[in-house]
């Protein structure tokens, strides 16, 4: 399976690192040519700095999410479902799926109540 399906897309990442996640991962996104990289990097160079985004794993995002929270595929489609289903996300990966529905908990101010 390819890496690009493991791990949550770009924009995903990006809105993740925007609500405060914490950037822990094993692979990263490259801000400067938004390639996936193993490990961390934060540095200066002559053109500036280049940080990195974390591209979290279905596994990663699974640890982040309160336990009760599920993914099934259907079909091509990937769903993650609150607990008691009153919520869900699709995605084309589970890792987006995942990425989805943190995202919406972090939004929605959920993640601590249902965890």
């Amino acid at each position: 399976m390819k890496l690009e399906k493991q791990v949550c897309s770009l924009e995903l990442a990006k809105k993740l690192k925007e609500l405060g996640v914490k950037q822990e991962s094993l692979w990263f996104y490259n801000s400067k040519t938004m390639k996936l990289q193993r490990g961390f990097s934060a540095h200066t160079s002559n053109k500036g700095m280049t940080w990195s985004i974390s591209a979290f794993t279905v596994a990663e995002l699974g640890e982040m999410l309160p336990s009760g929270y599920y993914s099934i595929r259907e079909g091509s489609v990937w769903e993650c479902w609150l607990r008691n289903g009153t919520q869900k996300v699709e995605a084309s990966t589970e890792a987006d799926a995942r990425a989805k529905m943190l995202i919406y908990l972090l939004e929605n101010n959920l993640l601590n109540e249902e965890g």
